[in-house]
């Protein structure tokens, strides 16, 4: 089994977005949420079946929502760096920070 590590950035992106939802119509935002901790369920239980990227970065994609979830595989750890809307800039998805 892996391990979920989220990184600062990743929560601060998943925040801003369920404010944003949550100011668009109440409850949205804990859709939003809901969706993202059923990826994160998938990414920790099977990480490797999710499609490579960019050299070790791989994805998932949010249903119903423009998100991204943008991890790594480093031994037992699943490490996510962004929840990304997929409405940006596409460099900025694979910074580590």
């Amino acid at each position: 089994m892996y391990r979920l590590i989220i990184r600062a950035n990743a929560t601060n992106m998943a925040k801003n977005a369920y404010n944003w939802y949550e100011k668009q119509k109440e409850g949205l935002g804990d859709q939003f949420l809901d969706e993202l901790e059923r990826c994160y369920k998938k990414i920790k239980d099977s990480p490797v079946s999710y499609t490579n990227i960019k050299k070790d970065f791989r994805h998932i994609l949010l249903k119903r929502f423009p998100y991204i979830v943008i991890y790594t595989i480093h031994k037992e750890n699943v490490i996510v760096y962004s929840v990304f809307h997929t409405s940006q800039n596409p460099l900025k998805k694979f910074r580590k920070s």
